[in-house]
């Protein structure tokens, strides 16, 4: 499925489910246990990531900004014990740009890195 212009996307239809439902106090869906905006997916492993991420990074986290944005990397790995834990929260902050910091205790916006089996998945969220 492509994303044409115009098209909301996942965060924003997230957001939307979320409002709703705060607002009008009804369930969409009884089936729903989770609402994941996934981004990106890619192959789990840490050249893959590194190139999946990069427009990501490019587009909420601009180089040139006077107002640095603090993040984190939030990791979690569900039927996968063979990648490192480390390797892949390191790839993903090395990502970000210059002037934009990490912070665990009080992030701006959070970077999740959702890896299951072989799929990795990854979702920004403010």
């Amino acid at each position: 499925m492509r994303k044409e212009d115009g098209d909301p996307g996942p965060k924003d239809i997230v957001q939307h489910i979320m409002t709703s439902a705060a607002a009008t106090r009804k369930h969409m869906s009884r089936f729903i246990l989770r609402v994941l905006p996934v981004e990106v997916a890619c192959y789990a492993s840490e050249e893959e990531i590194t190139k999946a991420i990069a427009p990501l990074v490019a587009q909420y986290f601009p180089v040139e900004t006077e107002n640095p944005i603090k993040f984190a990397v939030l990791y979690e790995a569900r039927a996968n014990t063979g990648i490192d834990r480390m390797k892949i929260i390191n790839a993903v902050a090395k990502s970000v740009p210059g002037p934009h910091k990490v912070d665990l205790n009080n992030p701006d916006k959070t970077i999740v890195v959702e890896i299951v089996r072989v799929r990795r998945f990854i979702i920004l969220v403010k």
